[in-house]
């Protein structure tokens, strides 16, 4: 069956009208699989682009290396894709950059579809000096220099992260409405469904909640969840508290501790003397994979340590980003591989061996690390895009941002799997400018 068939009204209406070369700003709340339509395009649109008499080149990007990696191993970071580091110099100078970066040079030449997802953490800076930087490489005044986009994202959830100054949403820029002239709101919620929550989960996007919804959540504070042997991941707002919590809890494990590090693969001979890993721009390119994506480059882990997969492993069965489980055994084979067992909350015990994400711009290069994270706790940040079997969530006074409660809120997909530490209803908050936008 064509994926295309397996869509939802709205979600076919996202396909529809690309195939019209109309860029679309999909949105929608979490858990109205605005990532499984991502996959929808990748699928489907090649060809209706060829059709127009394009090549057919798609690139997905998303604005975190952990959002990248949720989408797939082809997607990259959109500072990745895009050649402008973190981005700081002028559109000029940027385009300086990109035209001695053969990989960032071809991106921009040859793409006829760009997908971004996350696009409530882009500000409108960023956007207008992409649009620039696309109307200079292309030669064209079209937005983005003709590449057609696929904008995804709510802006009710997490904001770009602004060190100084005022809060500046990508739609607050005038050139908003030129670049992205349709959007459309995805409103089927397929992670939760229960009505109940739905209703819950409304409210708490839209920033007020109802007294009932209070005292539905309260309702979930107190409760056992330290006797159960896969416990709920914690979900606190800042990174300290998460990092204290995972490496109490791993300390308190006795038995053997192993450190995995990540280590640098080749898909085959020929690759691996292509490549010179001193080389700068190889170094760069290895260190931004150990930065932004979701493993840990040294990993450390004991029978007994919570864990949960950064990788879809298995999606018929339910092995997923998100899932949660507990280490159980370490597996040697007689080939040398070592794989760590790890049994999940429906009781199945699953050995997981490493898992290869390719080297952004390095074909055939990989770096390979067991797909897994400590998982006592968790920062909203990093679980933004997942879906959590289980959480015990704080959604107190520490909830510092806009959005950052719905968004932990919205992780798990009912209220049996919910748990919560704190409780604030001052923390659900809605940005005013959004609130605007939305017309909410």
């Amino acid at each position: 069956m064509d994926k295309y068939d397996t869509l939802a009204g709205e979600q076919k209406e996202v396909i529809n009208t690309l195939i019209t070369g109309i860029n679309v700003f999909m949105t929608g709340c979490g858990g109205t699989g605005k990532s499984y339509v991502i996959q929808s395009v990748m699928e489907v649109m090649p060809d209706r682009l060829k059709a127009r008499g394009l090549k057919g080149v798609i690139h997905v990007t998303a604005l975190t290396g952990c959002a990248a990696l949720l989408l797939g191993p082809e997607a990259k970071t959109l500072h990745s894709w895009a050649g402008i580091g973190l981005g700081k110099e002028s559109a000029s100078e940027l385009v300086g950059k990109i035209v001695k970066n053969g990989r960032a040079k071809k991106y921009w030449r040859e793409t006829d579809l760009l997908v971004i997802d996350e696009i409530s953490m882009l500000t409108a800076e960023l956007l207008e000096k992409l649009d620039d930087i696309g109307q200079r490489m292309r030669r064209s005044s079209k937005p983005f220099g003709g590449i057609q986009l696929l904008l995804v994202g709510d802006f009710c959830q997490l904001p770009p992260v602004v060190k100084e100054g005022v809060m500046n949403f990508a739609f607050q820029s005038e050139r908003w409405t030129a670049i992205v002239p349709k959007m459309i709101e995805l409103k089927t919620i397929h992670r939760q469904k229960d009505p109940v929550f739905h209703t819950i989960l409304d409210e708490a996007r839209r920033g007020v909640l109802s007294a009932e919804s209070e005292a539905l959540l309260k309702s979930r504070m107190g409760l056992d969840w330290k006797s159960l042997k896969i416990r709920p991941t914690l979900l606190f707002p800042k990174n300290h508290e998460v990092d204290m919590i995972n490496e109490a809890n791993l300390k308190k494990l006795k038995g053997e501790h192993r450190v995995f590090k990540a280590s640098t693969g080749y898909a085959n001979a020929m690759v691996a003397a292509k490549v010179n890993q001193k080389d700068p721009g190889f170094q760069r390119s290895q260190d931004m994979m150990d930065r932004e994506g979701g493993y840990r480059t040294d990993l450390e882990l004991a029978v007994g340590a919570q864990v949960m997969l950064i990788h879809n492993l298995k999606v018929d069965e339910g092995l997923v980003n998100g899932s949660r489980g507990v280490v159980v055994e370490f597996l040697s084979k007689e080939t040398g591989e070592t794989y760590v067992v790890v049994e999940f909350l429906d009781g199945r015990k699953i050995p997981i061996a490493k898992h290869k994400w390719e080297l952004d711009g390095w074909k055939g290069v990989f770096r390979a690390q067991y797909p897994l994270r400590l998982a006592w706790a968790c920062t909203v940040h990093k679980a933004q895009g997942a879906t959590l079997d289980s959480a015990l969530i704080d959604i107190g006074m520490d909830t510092f941002e806009c959005g950052q409660a719905y968004v932990a809120l919205s992780r798990v997909k009912s209220l049996e799997s919910l748990y919560i530490h704190d409780f604030c209803v001052e923390a659900f908050r809605l940005h005013p400018t959004v609130k605007a936008f939305y017309g909410l």
